[in-house]
């Protein structure tokens, strides 16, 4: 897989409300956004339960964004760049 066409998904309770955040790799166009909000409809919010209730996601915010163009991951570890 090529991980520059990979949307990152993180579940949040940090801030007043509990959100679901979504980064899509820069130049995602809108209709790939849209097919991804069916994959988290359908299996993602199932997987990381953040309902608000039983029955359905209020008090759940969903937050969706265009990722940085070129990120760095730093190993905390060794202190070594990766990419």
């Amino acid at each position: 897989m090529n991980i520059s066409r990979a949307a990152e998904i993180r579940f949040t309770k940090e801030g007043p409300r509990p959100r679901i955040e979504v980064a899509v790799p820069y130049g995602t166009t809108l209709a790939d956004t849209f097919r991804l909000q069916e994959v988290l409809s359908k299996e993602v919010i199932a997987k990381l339960s953040p309902r608000g209730c039983l029955q359905c996601n209020s008090g759940v915010d969903v937050w969706i964004h265009e990722s940085f163009d070129d990120m760095l991951r730093v190993d905390l570890d060794s202190m070594k760049i990766l990419r």
